[in-house]
């Protein structure tokens, strides 16, 4: 009989042992998204990333770490020479290579969406969990709230502006123009800024002509120069073509880098700062 219990209790001491060790927090991480990336730095695990993808551009430390290739298309071979054991990526992407990368036995875990300011809220508490930060995450989460939420109060009574963020066209020329439609957490953030998107699209973006700009007619225009193919003065002076644009004629056109808005991460709440620095000064001066 005593053998027998001895038995159970080692039984009993090798499962709690296995929950342990699978509860641990992973060593070797590959984050296959800027976004992801940026999120693991607030949480503070840095230190266990291994890989990051060729577009991440912060925290500054991104720079030194190894690259595994595109969003779209990561260097599984790569991937396999940093032992990761956690591969973390976006849903989108799973639907495009998850596939693969569970054929090669690599552990993996799926953000599920970041469309709303919600679901990046979300993102943060799951990978607060998957990487043992929960109460690094649950902090982060309450003080994005918090930070949001003063920028909307502050906000609430303002006159709308309406706005035209471009995320892409032809280098040097105002064709193939591409804005921010009205289905993503960018257009929260212009309306929490006290702006309204002056695209009512409900994509995620869509394709102007220059004509089309000038009869939308923003109050303020607003590009993202994620690529750096041209430099600020080169995006101000083509811009200046459009003469009669009402952004334009005032002086509201404004270049922002990629990092402030582009990412869903914890950077949503500088990016409605910088917002709300631009579409309302005043307010912003008036609080400091």
């Amino acid at each position: 009989m005593r053998k027998t219990n001895i038995l159970i209790l080692i039984s009993i001491v090798y499962i709690l042992g296995l929950q342990t060790s699978a509860a641990e927090a992973p060593k070797r991480i590959i984050s296959l998204s800027p976004n992801i990336t940026q999120i693991i730095y607030a949480l503070g695990a840095w230190d266990s990333v291994a890989g990051v993808t060729i577009y991440a551009d912060f925290p500054p430390e991104v720079e030194d770490t190894p690259k595994v290739g595109g969003w779209v298309n990561p260097n599984m071979e790569a991937i396999l020479t940093l032992k990761p054991d956690l591969v973390l990526l976006m849903k989108d992407q799973n639907t495009i290579f998850g596939q693969k990368l569970d054929s090669l036995g690599l552990n993996k875990y799926v953000i599920d969406s970041n469309e709303s300011v919600n679901d990046i809220l979300k993102s943060i508490s799951s990978l607060g969990e998957v990487l043992d930060k929960e109460t690094q995450a649950n902090n982060l989460v309450k003080e994005l709230r918090s930070g949001l939420d003063k920028i909307t109060l502050k906000t609430q009574e303002a006159q709308k502006k309406s706005v035209l963020i471009v995320v892409g066209r032809s280098p040097g020329t105002l064709e193939d123009i591409y804005v921010i439609g009205r289905n993503n957490y960018i257009n929260e953030l212009i309306t929490m800024a006290g702006g309204e998107n002056v695209i009512e699209n409900e994509r995620l973006s869509i394709k102007l002509t220059k004509e089309a700009v000038l009869t939308l007619n923003p109050d303020v225009i607003i590009e993202i120069n994620h690529d750096k193919s041209e430099r600020e003065t080169q995006i101000l002076e083509t811009w200046s073509n459009l003469k009669l644009a009402k952004a334009v004629k005032d002086n509201e056109v404004y270049i922002l880098p990629s990092t402030v808005l582009l990412h869903p991460s914890q950077r949503i709440l500088e990016g409605a700062k910088v917002l709300t620095e631009i579409l309302h000064p005043d307010l912003v001066n008036a609080s400091n």
